[in-house]
C-alpha cells in the first residue's frame, strides 16, 4: 500500500488539473503541437548542457571518475529517483556503488562522494533564494511566500554551516557513528546463523570506526584540494538548470516574465523539489512552478506551456536518458565479461 501512496497522489494532483484546468490544458497543447520544430533545439542544447553540468558535478565530488563514467552514473541514478514511486532515490544511490565499485573506486572515495553530492546542494538550493531575497525582504516588498523561504532559509543554512564546520574539523561526530555502527556490527554477528559462513564473513570484514575516521579524513581531502571545482561544477549545475527554465519560456513565447522573477521563481521551485515527499517532486513541483509564474505576472496558460517544457527536460527526460544509460552499462559490462570469458 505505501508503494502506491505516491503514484496516487501524483494522479490525483494530476487529475484535479485535468478537472479544474481543463480548457488551459487544452489551449497549451494547442500551442505546443503549433511550436516549428527548429524551436526546440535550443531546448535541447540546454538539456545536454544539464546533463554534463551534473555528470561534471558529480566528477568534481569523485576523484578517479572520468566525465563520462560521472555522467552514466548520474543520469542512471536519476533514473531510478525518479522512476521508482517508492524507494528510488536509495535504488539510485545503490546503482552509484555498484558503478564506482566496478570501476575500482574505494569505498572511502564513494562515501565521500555521496555526502559531498547530498550536502552542496543543499546550500544551493536554500542559498540562491537568500542571496536573491535579501533586498526584497529587508525593503518590505517580499511576498509571503519569499519571506517565507528567506525565513527558513537563513537559519537552516546557517545550523549546516555550524555543523558541518564543527563535524569535519572534530573527530567527535564521525567517531561516534562508527561505534553505533559498531555496535550493530556486534549485534549482527549475535543474530546471524553460523550456516551463513558467508555473510558472517562480509560482516566481521567491516571495521566501522575505522571506516568513518578514513572517511571524514577523505572528505576533509576532497573539500581541501577541489572546493574551487565543486564551487564551480555547482554554480554550473544551477546555471544549467536556470536556462533549461529561460529557455523555455522563450520557446513558448513567454509574456511578461522578467529575468531576475524568473530566477526567484526558478530559486523557490527548487525549495519545493527539494521539500516534496514525491521523487522528483512531481506533481507538486508544476503546481508550485505554474502559482510562481503567476503571481510573477505571467499568464495561467503561459505558465502552464512554460511549465510543460521545463519539466519534460528536468524531470522525463532524465528517465529516458538514464535508462538508455543503464541498458549501456550493463550492455558494455556483460560484452566485456563475455569477450574474457
Amino acid at each position: 500500500m505505501r508503494k502506491a501512496i505516491a503514484p496516487m497522489l501524483i494522479l490525483a494532483i494530476l487529475g484535479m488539473l485535468g478537472v479544474i484546468q481543463r480548457e488551459v490544458l487544452a489551449d497549451t497543447f494547442a500551442r505546443l503541437i503549433e511550436l516549428p520544430r527548429i524551436r526546440l533545439v535550443p531546448l535541447a542544447l540546454a538539456a545536454m548542457a544539464m546533463v554534463s553540468a551534473r555528470g561534471f558535478f558529480l566528477r568534481a565530488c569523485s576523484p578517479g571518475v572520468t566525465l563520462r563514467q560521472a555522467i552514466m552514473t548520474d543520469q542512471s541514478a536519476l533514473a531510478a529517483g525518479y522512476g521508482i514511486a517508492f524507494g528510488g532515490g536509495a535504488v539510485g544511490t545503490g546503482m552509484r556503488i555498484h558503478m564506482f565499485t566496478k570501476w575500482n573506486i574505494s569505498h572511502l572515495t564513494i562515501a565521500s562522494s555521496i555526502i559531498a553530492t547530498a550536502v552542496v546542494p543543499s546550500f544551493t538550493t536554500w542559498g540562491l533564494p537568500i542571496l536573491l531575497l535579501i533586498g526584497p525582504v529587508l525593503r518590505g516588498t517580499a511576498s509571503p511566500e519569499q519571506t517565507l523561504a528567506f525565513a527558513v532559509g537563513v537559519p537552516l543554512v546557517g545550523v549546516s554551516f555550524v555543523f558541518w564546520w564543527w563535524a569535519l574539523r572534530s573527530s567527535t561526530l564521525f567517531s561516534t557513528i562508527g561505534r553505533v555502527t559498531g555496535l550493530v556490527r556486534l549485534f549482527l554477528l549475535r543474530k546471524i546463523p553460523l550456516r551463513y559462513q558467508k555473510v558472517r564473513a562480509a560482516v566481521e570484514r567491516t571495521q566501522p570506526i575505522a571506516f568513518s575516521i578514513g572517511m571524514r579524513d577523505d572528505l576533509v581531502r576532497l573539500l581541501r584540494d577541489r572546493w574551487a571545482m565543486i564551487l564551480a561544477a555547482s554554480v554550473g549545475t544551477l546555471t544549467a538548470g536556470f536556462t533549461c527554465l529561460w529557455i523555455s519560456s522563450v520557446v513558448f513565447d513567454v509574456e511578461g516574465l522578467a529575468f531576475r522573477e524568473a530566477l526567484v521563481v526558478f530559486s523557490l521551485v527548487r525549495i519545493v523539489i527539494a521539500l516534496s515527499p514525491i521523487p522528483g517532486g512531481t506533481g507538486l513541483a508544476e503546481v508550485g512552478l505554474i502559482v510562481l509564474l503567476e503571481r510573477a505576472g505571467v499568464s495561467t496558460i503561459d505558465a502552464t506551456g512554460m511549465t510543460l517544457l521545463y519539466r519534460f527536460v528536468t524531470w522525463f527526460l532524465p528517465i529516458i536518458v538514464g535508462s538508455a544509460t543503464w541498458w549501456r552499462y550493463n550492455h558494455t559490462r556483460s560484452a566485456n565479461l563475455t569477450r574474457f570469458t
